[in-house]
């Protein structure tokens, strides 16, 4: 394995709307009225990875919000309970995406019924196939599915705590699994509230970090539900479809067939400076100016 081969990921949504939130109740205002809440603390994450990191690989994904996710037609419940994405944000994207234009940081869509989970995993995938560790960074535990000795989840500081770098024995530790696969089997039994996905009604986390010691997966606990009695019996074997579905929707897609991975399409150049000090100017992010303009001196 070549360690000089680091892929950075940037799982851009979850981090703007961090930094929309991080400012709510007073949010950050250019002197003509422009919120850049949802924009600062993605552009100071962007140039921190730059300066700290120094990656040679680099990308920034999106979700693609004008079509409904094939997920949404398998559970029509699911993300429900979320609120329209706030107007802020809709106005931000388009200047993320220019500033990640002059740091000639590359970006992407997710298209076709996908999310930004899916196609973060499959550019994962096929980048550990050809040699990359490849640095998942988000705010998203979704991700941690995807760990194995070539691919961390890279969760960047947030509410005054450190960066956290999550490989296979930190997911161990946290949900005493054998394998960080195995996270999709018990948040299938559990749910995840977060994504309106219902699980296995009445089982905790204590109840499916039980199942997974013994069992290894929903299905080899579906299959063995004589094992077990009262209440939580007739609740599994009641809802086992809907355990299902719920390891349907958890599952991360790695494997999409439309999308090829190409390292030059990843790879950083030196940014654009001309446009940097254009943009940071309309945004008036003055002393983000001088902390790009180290990482723009350093390269």
């Amino acid at each position: 394995m070549n360690n000089n081969k680091k892929l950075f990921l940037i799982d851009a949504f979850p981090l703007i709307y961090q930094s929309y939130y991080a400012y709510i109740n007073n949010p950050l205002l250019t002197s003509k009225g422009l919120n850049t809440s949802p924009i600062i603390n993605f552009t100071k994450l962007l140039i921190k990875t730059l300066n700290n990191e120094k990656p040679s690989y680099m990308a920034t994904i999106f979700d693609d919000n004008q079509k409904i996710s094939f997920r949404k037609k398998e559970y029509y419940k699911y993300k429900a309970h979320r609120k329209k994405t706030p107007e802020a944000i809709n106005i931000a994207i388009p200047y993320i995406k220019k500033i990640l234009k002059t740091f000639q940081i590359p970006f992407f869509h997710a298209q076709n019924g996908y999310e930004a989970d899916d196609l973060i995993g499959t550019i994962a995938k096929k980048a550990e196939n050809k040699g990359y560790i490849i640095y998942i960074i988000t705010l998203d535990k979704d991700f941690f599915q995807l760990v194995t000795e070539n691919i961390k989840v890279y969760m960047p500081p947030f509410k005054g705590n450190p960066k956290k770098i999550f490989g296979i024995e930190e997911i161990r530790k946290i949900y005493g699994v054998n394998n960080p696969k195995q996270v999709i089997d018990l948040w299938s039994m559990m749910g995840d509230s977060s994504d309106n996905i219902p699980g296995l009604p009445g089982i905790g986390e204590k109840n499916a970090k039980k199942f997974i010691q013994k069992y290894g997966s929903i299905e080899k606990l579906l299959n063995s539900t004589h094992d077990l009695n009262g209440k939580i019996q007739i609740n599994i074997e009641k809802n086992k479809n809907l355990g299902l579905l719920s390891k349907k929707l958890i599952t991360i897609v790695t494997n999409i067939s439309f999308f090829s991975f190409h390292e030059e399409k990843f790879y950083v150049q030196k940014p654009n400076w001309n446009s940097i000090k254009k943009i940071f100017g309309e945004l008036e992010f003055i002393k983000l100016l001088k902390i790009a303009h180290q990482y723009y001196k350093s390269i």
